[in-house]
This record gives structure tokens, C-alpha cells and sequence, in this order.
């Protein structure tokens, strides 16, 4: 009776791998494909991630050696860069250089350009329309055109809505407005991206005219 059962389960054991012989030859060449498909994705994955760390480096060796190039000998870099974000990056370094450098019509040329280039981004935008302000600001409120510009980046969405808005409240010192001193004022302070510096310096205009 034993060896009766161990047969037939023997049998039982060798039909089951029969049928799973047969259903693995019937589906071979979908599976094998199934399994090439898996691999592909696995190494393509892998390469993906090898290329944008690759990528990621040379970009960065790339940018520090423009840096480098700019500060000690003057190089700027003429050749066109892959890398939006690479290539603003060094043109903003290259505006902030000709700035130091005196050079306020080529620093003004690069901000034009990355404005021109680069506008769709709207904290480039702002950040060189905000750094042309400054090397040209408005003497006072009759400056309609850059008085504009400073309507523009102080804005309720604008990245530099508080650096614009204490512009404009200087102006406002300078003409000695106590009403619209004490608007840009409150403007200010009640916003809650203002930094210690910017509270620092809004106070010591509060504290002029006794604002507290």
C-alpha cells in the first residue's frame, strides 16, 4: 500500500513537471523576451543614473573652472553651454564681475542678456532687472520708467518683492513722505519672508521718525 502511494505520487510529481515543461516551452520566446525587456530597464536605469552623475560633475567642474577662469584672467566663456542652469549661472558671475570691475556697460549688456535669454525663469528675470536698478536707481519719484521696474519686482508673487519695496521706501525718505514711509514700512515688516538684516534696517528707519 505504501509503495502503491509513493508510486502514484512519483507519477503525480512527474505529470506536474511535464505540464510545467510544456507550458514553459509553449511561452519560451515570451518570456525570454520578458526577461531581455527586464534586463534592458534594469542596465538602462543604471546608465541613466552613471550619465546624469557623470553629467552632473562634468557641469560642476565646468562651472568652477569659468569661475576660476573669470576672477584670475578676465576669461569670459564665449562658447555655447547645454546647461541652462550652468550657463545662467556663470553669466550672472560674469555680470557681478564686470560690476566689480567698473565695467557698468558690459555688466549691463549681461543682464540684458540673461533677461533676454533666460526671462522665462522668473527669479533671473527679476534678480537682473533688480541688479540694472541698482547700478542706475531712480533719483526720484518723476524716474517713471524705473519707478515701473520697481512696481514689477515688488509685486505680491515677486522673488524680490521686499528688496524692491525698501527702494521704493527710500525714495520716500528722500522726500521725507511720512505717509508712504509708514505704508512701506508696515508693507515690509508684515511680511513673513523679511530676513534679520532687512528687520535691522527697517528699523533704523522707524526709529528716525519715531514710527513705534
Amino acid at each position: 500500500m505504501v509503495e502503491s502511494e509513493s508510486f502514484i505520487k512519483e507519477v503525480s510529481e512527474e505529470v506536474k513537471r511535464d505540464r510545467l515543461f510544456k507550458l514553459l516551452n509553449k511561452f519560451k520566446w515570451p518570456l525570454f523576451a520578458l526577461i531581455i525587456l527586464l534586463v534592458g530597464a534594469v542596465g538602462g536605469y543604471e546608465y541613466y543614473k552613471f550619465d546624469k552623475k557623470s553629467r552632473a560633475q562634468k557641469n560642476g567642474e565646468f562651472l568652477m573652472s569659468a569661475i576660476e577662469n573669470l576672477n584670475n584672467n578676465g576669461q569670459i566663456v564665449t562658447e555655447e553651454i547645454d546647461n541652462k542652469f550652468v550657463s545662467v549661472l556663470i553669466k550672472l558671475n560674469e555680470a557681478k564681475y564686470f560690476e566689480k570691475e567698473g565695467d557698468i556697460k558690459s555688466a549691463t549688456a549681461t543682464y540684458n542678456n540673461i533677461i533676454s535669454k533666460y526671462g522665462d525663469n522668473k527669479f533671473f528675470n527679476h534678480y537682473s532687472k533688480f541688479q540694472l536698478y541698482l547700478m542706475d536707481p531712480a533719483e526720484s519719484l518723476r524716474d517713471t520708467e524705473k519707478i515701473t521696474v520697481l512696481d514689477e519686482l515688488s509685486a505680491p508673487d515677486g522673488p524680490l518683492k521686499l528688496l524692491a519695496l525698501e527702494q521704493k521706501l527710500y525714495l520716500y525718505v528722500k522726500i521725507n513722505d511720512l505717509e508712504n514711509i509708514k505704508l512701506q514700512v508696515n508693507l515690509i515688516l508684515s511680511d513673513q519672508a523679511i530676513t534679520p538684516e532687512q528687520v535691522g534696517r527697517i528699523k533704523d528707519v522707524k526709529s528716525i521718525y519715531e514710527l513705534n
